[in-house]
Formats: C-alpha cells, sequence, structure tokens
C-alpha cells in the first residue's frame, strides 16, 4: 500500500509541474483563436493610422529596415523549421530555441517599423512600451489590440468584447470552445502577465534599496500596502500581446523548459499556434513597413531576399495580404 501511495503522489507532482505549461499552451491557443474569430484582421485601411504612415525619420536609413527585416525572416524561418521535420520529437525538444526565435522575429519586425518613424531602440521594455502605447492609441488592428491597464486589484480590460470578467471558479486549463472561453483565458494571461511585471518591478526596487519602500527601520519592507503597489503600478506601461511574447522568451532557461518537456500537451499544435501569432504580428508591421516607404522599395527588399527562406511566410503574406492593399 505504501508503495502504492507513492507512485500514487509521484505521479501527482508530476502532473502538478505540468500545468504551467498547459496553461501557456492554453493561452497562446486562446489569442490566435480572438484574431481568428476577427474578420477584420486583415483589413487594414480600416484603421486611420495606416492609412496615414509615411516616414517620419529625419535620418531613415533604408539598409537599416532591410537588414532588421531580413533578420526578422530569418529568425522565423528557422522556427518554422520544425514543421518540415514534422515530429512530435523534435517539437518538444526544440522549445529551447523555439521560445526566443518566436519572439525575436516579432520584435525584429517591429523594430524595423519603428526605424521608419524614427522611434527605433535597442531596449526592449522601451520597444514594448511603445506598441502598447500604439495599441491604446489605436493603432493596430482591434484583432491584436487587446490590453490592460490599472493597479492592483483594479486592471481594466480592453478589446476583449466577451469578456465579463472572472468567474468564481476561473480556471487557466479550461477548454476552449467559443469566443468567450478565448477572451477569459486572454484575460487572465493579461492579468497573471501584469502580475508578474509587477512582482518584478518590486525586486528591481528591492536590488536598488529604494527609500520609498523602507519601513520604519530603514529596511526594505516586505509587505506592501496599496500605495506601495501603486508607485509601482504607475511605473509599469499597457500590458499587451508583446508582453506576452516576451514572458513566454524568458521562460526559455532549462528550468520553465524542462516543465515544458514534461508536460502532456499537443507540441505541435503550440508551435503551430505560436508561429501563426508571429505571422500575423509580423504582416501587421511588413505592411506597416510598405505603406511607410513604398510597396516598390518593400519588394526589393523582398526580392533581394532568399525566396526559398520566405516563400511561405513573408512572401506568402506580401501576395495574399500586403499587395492587395494598394
Amino acid at each position: 500500500m505504501r508503495k502504492l501511495r507513492e507512485i500514487f503522489l509521484q505521479r501527482k507532482a508530476e502532473e502538478a509541474k505540468s500545468i504551467p505549461s498547459k496553461v501557456f499552451f492554453n493561452h497562446f491557443f486562446a489569442i490566435l483563436y480572438c484574431i481568428s474569430c476577427n474578420e477584420d484582421r486583415y483589413k487594414l485601411k480600416k484603421v486611420p493610422y495606416y492609412n496615414g504612415l509615411k516616414i517620419q525619420n529625419s535620418d531613415f536609413d533604408l539598409n537599416q529596415v532591410r537588414k532588421l527585416l531580413w533578420n526578422s525572416w530569418s529568425t522565423e524561418y528557422a522556427y518554422r523549421i520544425g514543421e518540415k521535420i514534422d515530429n512530435e520529437e523534435y517539437y518538444k525538444f526544440s522549445l529551447h530555441w523555439n521560445f526566443p526565435q518566436a519572439y525575436y522575429s516579432a520584435y525584429l519586425s517591429m523594430t524595423a517599423f519603428h526605424e521608419t518613424q524614427g522611434i527605433a531602440n535597442d531596449q526592449h521594455e522601451k520597444s514594448i512600451k511603445l506598441f502598447g502605447n500604439s495599441i491604446k492609441d489605436k493603432h493596430y488592428p482591434l484583432a491584436i489590440s487587446f490590453h490592460t491597464t490599472g493597479s492592483k486589484d483594479d486592471f481594466k480590460y480592453f478589446y476583449l468584447s466577451s469578456f465579463k470578467g472572472f468567474p468564481k471558479d476561473n480556471s487557466a486549463l479550461t477548454k476552449i470552445d467559443c469566443l468567450e472561453d478565448a477572451e477569459l483565458q486572454l484575460a487572465t494571461f493579461l492579468k497573471t502577465t501584469r502580475k508578474q511585471n509587477a512582482n518584478d518591478k518590486r525586486e528591481r526596487f528591492k536590488k536598488q534599496n529604494d527609500k520609498r519602500f523602507h519601513n520604519s527601520k530603514n529596511e526594505f519592507r516586505k509587505a506592501f500596502n496599496k500605495n506601495h503597489w501603486d508607485i509601482i503600478y504607475t511605473t509599469i506601461p499597457v500590458t499587451s500581446v508583446f508582453n506576452l511574447l516576451y514572458r513566454l522568451r524568458i521562460k526559455a532557461n532549462y528550468r520553465d523548459i524542462e516543465s515544458f518537456i514534461n508536460a502532456d500537451i499537443d507540441f505541435k499544435s503550440f508551435h503551430s499556434s505560436l508561429g501563426d501569432l508571429i505571422s500575423y504580428m509580423n504582416f501587421i508591421h511588413e505592411a506597416y513597413i510598405a505603406k511607410a516607404i513604398g510597396i516598390k522599395e518593400y519588394e526589393k527588399i523582398l526580392n533581394d531576399f532568399p525566396s526559398h527562406l520566405n516563400d511561405n511566410t513573408a512572401i506568402k503574406r506580401f501576395k495574399e495580404n500586403i499587395e492587395p492593399l494598394k
């Protein structure tokens, strides 16, 4: 009996370790579900900001845009290699590098667009903040504009039309059967990510020994009240899809990846969902670049890149979704 109990407890422990991985799988599937339900996701002409795009960088360098886009496409190609191998074990053990690849492909294409606007920089937090501010200012399609703002226990959620709040029995493992389910999962993802960002900021202030958080003994306090959390949350910008991707990117360390590898999830579907999200985000920034620099200049950048590396990604996006916007 003792041996059976030990086996049972061991299995329960293994299942518990895999829960975070299952949650991430559910969350990213929810993002793609929400995007696919938006019929206007490719209709950029409905976004006033897109229609008025032009080069805003007084020191604009087309070669810099070219380098960033080629880097983005090369990284996306590397991510997509798994689809050609089509092996469950490969999907599983390639997560070590797939997470950073997914993030960097989207980040580089966004930075290429920022280059046309004169706001490109090398700081990830600043770039993500710029994206969040653009979301808030309605510069992007509604399909990707979901975000959350606010202080501790007072978050506000935007562009999740079916989301009416968190039920008491809310679970991040709930099966997604409809848009309402998907938006609930997405709201949960935004909420946990914003909280994580706040906790990370708290640790940063602790390392800096910020005196605003000292107690009566002049020590960094262990317990925070609402005023302390308000100070932290005022330093945190909008929480958007890029924060979600960045959160996945930093999970590419050995211990976190181990929990993914040992999880009972459909690795191929996870890879596909994340890849489709990256493709959509790259489409937006590629279209914005084409609009800003002119479609002929964009085509030159596209045609000078080895076509066998992006025939199913950037070239396909251009032919199917960007060129019709002319």
